[in-house]
């Protein structure tokens, strides 16, 4: 018996209907202008700005559960991927390409800190995956998938008293990394079988190479315990934040040693921003093992917890202990929700730095100024104005005010963090729409 299960042949017709579907898209002449846009983009030799759209939680009401055909789980999976790319080509129409490329993804724990022995609680309620030209979203296949909008329930995992052990940093800790090989290869043999006269299938590891560093933090001392921390227990929390910066490297490390890292220079989801497209990074030497280098690949960290705090306290507890992690990989991005307006000087001293989120609440103009051409200017709009209404009038002026004042950088505008389109889901298409038109009666056609 498969670990699988049993795929039937209607299942095997609906994905390679889809997949065909696909293919016809991303050979498409306008997916190659696309391609080219973003290579230009993020190699920083063109300020014309990309367009692109992340629904993220809003795929649950864009291709919906229950639009599934497919009964067995992994081929809901496959469909679910496969309608979300059409989707975002027939609909969404924003500049990120369909692309041939179809990623296996080994099955391999995703990094678990614990203490103690108990995990440290997620951030999300929801559970997110990133795919090829989709970026984050959730696991809307899974026959037992049910969207939660409850708050998670948090209890600090180390209390004040515990800071007075001075081996406290040790008892966090990260679970062992699991490959599931044997069920690996049997995804990667259905996915040939299915798809491989089609698409691209190549078998990956994780392209996604991320510290997050004060979300763990938080989540082990809580957000107010930790803002305390930084005045009454300093030391303390240098001593945790290292464990925690030691562990991600750990973590990846370990990942690189066994070849289960996959390459991020095309279309992968980058940090908090756009893809990975880039003729900047070193090619990938031809290796029977797998093994990709460090500096091969894009990494990310954010520490939007620390938006309240200054640019010295940012520096000491984040930045200082971030820049040897991404600075052991070849470009690299930072920051998400936070606003860095005021802690651009730090951010640049991370020598590789490439991709700088400008969040929301930025002063997009004085951001603009202090970055220029220097890396790329990862610009996001407030998603509250698309994802609770339409309001095209006060949707022009936002739009043409934030590209106008981000003129003179490698501007890619993005919107995120929609976690519903109140069942609109052509609303997107009126974004991206304007979107374009704006950019080209500012720059005009590109190429």
């Amino acid at each position: 018996m498969s670990l699988l299960g049993v795929v039937t042949d209607e299942e095997r017709q609906i994905v390679r209907e889809l997949a065909k579907k696909l293919a016809e898209y991303a050979q498409q002449p306008e997916m190659e202008r696309r391609r080219k846009l973003w290579y230009a983009h993020n190699d920083l030799k063109t300020d014309y700005p990309v367009i692109m759209c992340s629904p993220e939680g809003s795929w649950r009401e864009l291709v919906p559960p229950n639009s599934l055909k497919c009964s067995n789980a992994e081929m809901r999976e496959i469909e679910w991927e496969l309608r979300a790319r059409i989707f975002r080509a027939e609909v969404i129409h924003d500049d990120v390409p369909a692309e041939l490329r179809w990623d296996c993804k080994k099955i391999i724990s995703d990094i678990d800190f614990q203490v103690d022995g108990k995990s440290v609680p997620p951030t999300f309620a929801n559970p997110f995956r990133r795919l090829p030209t989709i970026s984050d979203m959730p696991f809307l296949w899974a026959p037992d998938f049910k969207w939660s909008d409850e708050a998670v329930e948090f209890d600090p995992l180390i209390e004040e008293d515990d800071l007075e052990d001075p081996d406290v940093a040790q008892r966090i800790t990260i679970a062992p990394v699991v490959f599931e090989e044997e069920k690996s290869k049997e995804r990667l043999a259905l996915h040939t079988e299915l798809l491989g006269d089609i698409l691209d299938v190549q078998y990956v590891g994780i392209s996604y190479v991320t510290s997050n560093l004060m979300r763990q933090y938080t989540a082990i001392r809580g957000y107010q315990n930790t803002l305390y921390d930084i005045y009454d227990y300093p030391d303390e929390m240098h001593s945790l934040v290292k464990r925690i910066m030691d562990l991600y490297n750990d973590y990846y490390d370990e990942l690189s040693r066994r070849c289960l890292l996959a390459s991020n220079n095309t279309c992968q989801y980058i940090g908090t921003g756009g893809y990975g497209y880039t003729n900047d990074l070193p090619p990938i030497p031809e290796d029977p093992t797998g093994f990709i280098p460090n500096e091969c690949l894009w990494a990310s960290s954010e520490s939007q917890e620390f938006v309240v705090v200054s640019p010295e306290t940012h520096r000491e507890f984040a930045i200082d202990y971030e820049r040897p992690f991404l600075e052991k990989y070849g470009l690299s991005a930072y920051g998400c929700c936070e606003n860095l307006e005021d802690k651009l000087d730090d951010v640049f001293t991370i020598k590789n730095m490439r991709r700088i989120s400008v969040a929301p609440w930025a002063d997009v103009k004085s951001m603009a100024d202090q970055i220029g051409m220097k890396a790329i200017f990862s610009n996001k709009p407030n998603p509250s104005l698309v994802t609770n209404g339409w309001d095209e009038p006060a949707q022009r002026k936002y739009i043409t005010e934030r590209l106008t004042d981000a003129k003179g950088t490698a501007c890619e505008y993005i919107l995120k963090d929609t976690h519903t389109i109140q069942n609109d889901p052509y609303r997107f298409r009126k974004w991206t729409d304007l979107c374009h038109e704006i950019v080209q009666g500012m720059y005009g056609t590109w190429e």
